[in-house]
Order: C-alpha cells, then structure tokens, then sequence
C-alpha cells in the first residue's frame, strides 16, 4: 500500500534523474534488511515474552549507536550523550517497571545451550530477539546517517520498501477484504510507511545519529498517549515520571548534546 503513496512521489521527473548507481541500490537493499531484521525479531520478541522485556530489550538501540558513531560516523561521544541515554533508560525502566534487567541476564546466561538436554526457554529467545532488534536498529540508524548524504531520501524509501515488499511476499497471506482491514492498510501505507519515514529521514540528515537514537524514547511516550486517547488506558503515576524523565533527557541532548 505504502508502494502505491510512493510511486505518485517517486515517478516524477526530477526524482527519476537521481537514481543511484548499482553500488546505490545495494546499500539501500542492506537498510531493507536491517530494517526486516529488526521488525522480524521484534515481533517475536513480543510473541515470545513479555511487552516489557521486548521493549526494554529493543531500546538497547541508543547504547549501539553511542558505540558505533564514533567509530563510523566520527562523532564524538559527549557528557550529555550519557548523562540523556541514562535518563531515557531510567525513565523507561519506569514505565516497563516490571522488568528486571537481571531477571534478563540470569535468562540469557543460565541456559546451557550445549547440553542435549536443555532448551532455551521461551522468555529466552524473547529476549535474545529484542537484543537483536535493538542491535539492527542501532545499525539501521548508523546506515541511515551514511547514506543520508548521499541519497535521495524519496528514493531511499521508495526501493527500499520494495524490496522489503519483494523478501516477505513469499510469505504473506491473502489480503483482506473487510471495509475496516483496508483502511488500517492505507492509514499504515500513507501514515507510518510514507509520511513518519520521509519525516525521519529528512531529520536524520540534520542531526547525529546519537541525538536520533535517543529520541527514539519518545516512542513509549507516544504509545502511553494513544493508548489514553484511542482505548482509554490512562497511565498511573508512576509512567507519568518515567515520562517526564524520557522527555528530560530528551531536552537535555537536544539543548547540551
């Protein structure tokens, strides 16, 4: 659906004198992996444990790119880098507060996968999923600053969408044919899939991969408000301050990172 928004933007002249090189459409078929990696293990993450330890888990992301920028970005890792991913983490702890990061280490490290005997236990490969989403995230983000400035940001979306279209379609189902399904489908295609990434990637080019990683946080903010707006679950007290301390640290990287 997300194709058919694109295209009306894509297959104008102007755009269609940019394309990339063979080189080019490489480097975006690899976000289109990292970026089917990510939703992949982030899906089974939620099928296989909690919403807590899948989100706790996947916002590994900001550590990652405060690892990696430096290195491929040249961007320098600054106070205020720490001191907003230590806020945003507290504040999301909060939120998912019954999570316990050492429940997840135990998990992880206690399993004998070289036993015959023993498997990974459920919680467990939920777990290892949401790190290896973060992780693709995280790269995705470093991926996405590199070649923000080089590439047509139409044109990064448009192809790179298509080939996540082209890897998964071996795999979908029939499409629906309920009046209710396909407006959900073409909210996703114009809202999340069209509209949210070109606004992404015209802010990523702008700012460091850092600052983008962090913000990120905003995200269980966002699903806190919707979630009082759309299904009336009003947040309690204590989400209230892991939120506060979310947009703190994002304040504090915008302003002093």
């Amino acid at each position: 659906m997300s194709l058919a928004f694109q295209s009306v933007i894509f297959l104008r002249p102007a755009i269609r004198k940019e394309l990339p090189s063979i080189r080019g459409f490489f480097h975006i078929f690899l976000l289109s992996l990292l970026i089917l990696i990510n939703m992949l293990t982030y899906f089974y993450a939620f099928s296989y444990t909690s919403i807590s330890n899948a989100v706790f888990t996947h916002y590994i992301a900001p550590v990652v790119v405060a690892v990696m920028a430096p290195i491929f970005l040249k961007e320098r890792f600054t106070i205020a880098a720490l001191l907003s991913i230590t806020t945003a983490s507290l504040g999301l702890w909060i939120i998912m507060r019954d999570v316990s990061v050492l429940d997840i280490v135990n998990q992880i490290f206690t399993v004998d996968v070289n036993s015959s005997g023993t498997r990974f236990r459920p919680d467990t490969i939920g777990i290892l999923c949401g790190l290896a989403s973060g992780l693709a995230y995280g790269a995705l983000i470093i991926a996405l600053k590199l070649y923000s400035r080089t590439y047509n940001k139409y044109i990064v979306v448009f192809f790179q969408n298509l080939f996540v279209a082209l890897l998964i379609l071996p795999f979908a189902g029939p499409i629906p044919r309920e009046a209710g399904s396909l407006l959900i489908f073409v909210a996703i295609g114009g809202l999340h899939s069209t509209l949210a990434t070109y606004l992404y990637y015209s802010g990523i080019k702008h700012t460091t991969a850092n600052k983008v990683a962090i913000l990120g946080y905003i995200e269980p903010i966002g699903a806190i408000f919707f979630g009082a707006l759309i299904l009336s679950e009003y947040p309690d007290a204590l989400s209230l301050l892991g939120g506060a301390l979310i947009i703190s640290a994002g304040y504090i990287i915008i302003k002093k990172g």
